[in-house]
């Protein structure tokens, strides 16, 4: 089978949608020699980018092609003018799993990913440009996709209720840990990490995306009641880079006066988090709503501690392996972190159960779950 894959996010840093593509392609040429994979992406100013993709073994079923042409422009033109179709731009392939763009609908078998439902369930988080991008791309999904795939079963009943796509052309293909998400016993390849980002004190993790969907503003309120109520000495470390409707998160670190008990890492090296999530004494994610929840599955991996909300896919992947908070209440959510930081008992049963869980996932197992889906539609 010759499969097209739109890889155009790879070229940008990797959030939830790059971490996908990157660990699901890597996995597919490890254990598929058999079928031929062509990826294509659109843009024009960071193309350079995918020639320095880097994958684990060596892949002798796969071309790629970067064309310069703007996402947003070719975006743009297939909304207005349903042409040139997609085999006709990329090389011609018996299957495409088309990502964000929307793309021109095309004669052969489509398959597209869905990652979450934001833009219709929380627009209030979003640009106004990605939402009118996203009406759209559901749309197209909507008429033109043979099958959907999707990170959790939380997600596929949004899909059925929300796009009311029949429930029988979703598949359920659960994420994965990269191998690098592993607890760390040696304390001294920690803490030259730690040194990177000035981390010199005992500190709360949270790893995502600096932006408002993640709650960040309660979990600064729950911060600071711990320093006030609970005078720990704990830093609060947020890794991730910024993204949209952040100034109001960094006005709220001013006001409750949390300047110096912040430290933020911006956009991290992948190759870091495992060393930060392994120094913290509990990760923390509070997000209102997700599709997945990648984080916390790589929090679990490591053996940390964990806390989450008990809304969305969430419960699916920490299942009684992490503790739950109700993340409109920063009491809770102060509350369930102090059970950590105040009991090495609760910290080494959940670190426990935390590696038991994560075991649950794999990249392998998404990768031959989304081979069952492409040989299905022939």
């Amino acid at each position: 089978m010759e499969i097209g894959f739109d890889i155009t996010a790879l070229s940008m840093p990797r959030t939830g949608i790059g971490q996908y593509q990157y660990n699901l392609l890597q996995t597919l040429f490890r254990i598929d020699p058999k079928n031929n994979y062509h990826l294509y992406a659109f843009n024009l100013r960071d193309n350079a980018k995918y020639q320095d993709l880097m994958f684990d073994t060596p892949h002798n079923n796969v071309s790629m092609k970067a064309h310069n042409i703007p996402q947003r422009l070719i975006t743009a033109w297939w909304l207005a003018v349903r042409y040139p179709r997609l085999e006709q731009i990329t090389d011609e392939c018996d299957l495409y799993q088309i990502s964000e763009i929307c793309q021109q609908p095309t004669k052969k078998k489509t398959v597209a990913f869905i990652h979450d439902l934001t833009t219709l369930r929380f627009p209030e988080y979003h640009l106004a440009k990605n939402k009118i991008l996203y009406h759209f791309r559901f749309k197209n999904i909507k008429k033109y996709a043979d099958a959907i795939l999707t990170n959790s079963n939380h997600t596929k009943n949004d899909i059925i209720k929300y796009l009311r796509i029949p429930e029988n052309k979703i598949h359920v293909t659960y994420f994965g840990a990269h191998k690098r998400f592993r607890h760390i016993p040696d304390k001294l390849e920690i803490n030259k990490t730690l040194r990177k980002y000035s981390i010199d004190s005992p500190y709360i993790c949270y790893v995502g995306t600096i932006e408002p969907r993640k709650n960040l503003i309660n979990l600064l309120k729950a911060f600071k009641h711990l320093k006030t109520k609970k005078k720990i000495p704990h830093k609060l470390v947020l890794v991730g880079k910024d993204g949209w409707f952040f100034e109001e998160i960094y006005k709220t670190i001013e006001k409750l006066d949390l300047k110096n008990d912040i430290i933020r890492t911006g956009f991290t090296p992948d190759e870091d988090i495992p060393f930060l999530l392994n120094g913290a004494e509990t990760f923390i994610y509070p997000s209102f709503y997700e599709g997945f929840g990648l984080p916390v599955l790589e929090a679990l991996a490591c053996g940390v501690p964990t806390i989450t909300s008990n809304n969305s896919s969430l419960p699916e992947v920490g299942e009684n392996a992490v503790k739950y908070v109700n993340p409109e209440d920063p009491i809770d959510i102060a509350n369930k972190m102090f059970e950590f930081l105040n009991s090495k008992d609760e910290q080494k049963k959940y670190s426990e159960l935390a590696i038991k869980q994560a075991s649950k996932f794999s990249w392998e197992s998404c990768a031959k779950e989304t081979l069952k889906v492409y040989s299905s539609l022939f």
